[in-house]
């Protein structure tokens, strides 16, 4: 059965329900179970919630461990490029030109390392700008009018989950 006809049937029984239950909610909770399929199909996506978080914790690991290899692949390229550029130098060549590939060497240029951010001079920094949110959201989340630069979204509805 589709989605939203299970969703329109649900609603249509929870309509019918309310008015026989007199603000009584454990008794609506109950008629509605009793009634309908919700907690099945709820346990359904939670299952599929259930098996796309333990996908997301297997990527964060696997990311992480990808991550460690590719730094270890990416330092044994560079090594393997300084060993190129030592036989070149000893061979006392500029370049070598292979079938494939032609490599060459040439004098690098020192390079300068900052070893505390916090001590280097105000002229020497960068400063980001970016939006202060929690400012904005105190300034304009009861106003009725906006600015150009800013929209207000709808509200959504917050579903939480608390595992057994």
């Amino acid at each position: 059965m589709n989605a939203h006809v299970q969703l329109g049937e649900i609603a249509r029984i929870a309509e019918q329900l309310s008015v026989l239950c007199d603000d009584d909610e454990q008794l609506f909770h109950d008629m509605l179970q009793g009634e309908s399929d919700i907690d099945r199909i709820v346990s359904r996506i939670h299952e599929q919630i259930a098996r796309d978080q333990e996908m997301l914790i297997g990527i964060k690991a696997r990311e992480e461990s990808l991550k460690e290899r590719k730094q270890r692949i990416n330092d044994r390229v560079e090594a393997a490029k300084a060993a190129i550029g030592k036989f070149l130098r000893a061979g006392q060549l500029a370049k070598l030109e292979l079938p494939e590939v032609t490599y060459s060497v040439r004098d690098g240029k020192p390079t300068l390392r900052v070893l505390d951010p916090a001590a280097v001079p105000t002229e020497y920094q960068r400063v980001k700008s970016e939006p202060d949110k929690p400012a904005i959201n105190a300034a304009f989340a009861e106003a009725e009018t906006l600015p150009n630069w800013l929209t207000r979204d709808p509200a959504r509805d917050v579903v939480s989950a608390r595992t057994k």
